[in-house]
């Protein structure tokens, strides 16, 4: 499709946010934003995902490029690394952005009167 509807079909905004939507998602980008995190780590701090969510999650996240995760061996005993690509730090000052905009819009929704 081409012309003024193509952008619309084909959304980038829509692609972006794709990348970063699912229950998880947005919050695993909001711990690694400081420093990486072990995957046990991740598990703990976010309390009611499964393991099997949360693996699924960062391996979107690493297939988008946007994290990696890399293996390191404790004791004989390996752990998986998970932080944020070079590529994926481009996506802070979105996610600033986006947070900021929920902020307002959630203060909003609480000042509007219920109906």
């Amino acid at each position: 499709m081409t012309g003024p509807d193509a952008k619309l079909f084909h959304c980038p905004a829509l692609t972006a946010l794709k990348a970063v939507s699912g229950k998880w998602k947005t919050r695993i980008l909001w711990l690694l934003r400081d420093r990486p995190h072990h995957f046990n780590e991740l598990k703990r701090t976010l309390p009611g995902v499964s393991a099997k969510v949360l693996t699924e999650q960062l391996q979107q996240l690493q297939d988008d490029g946007i994290i990696d995760r890399q293996e390191e061996t404790r004791d004989g005993v390996p752990h998986m690394v998970c932080s944020y690509s070079a590529y994926g730090r481009t996506l802070i000052p979105v996610l600033d952005a986006l947070g900021q905009w929920g902020l307002i819009h959630g203060a909003r929704q609480e000042e509007a009167p219920q109906s």
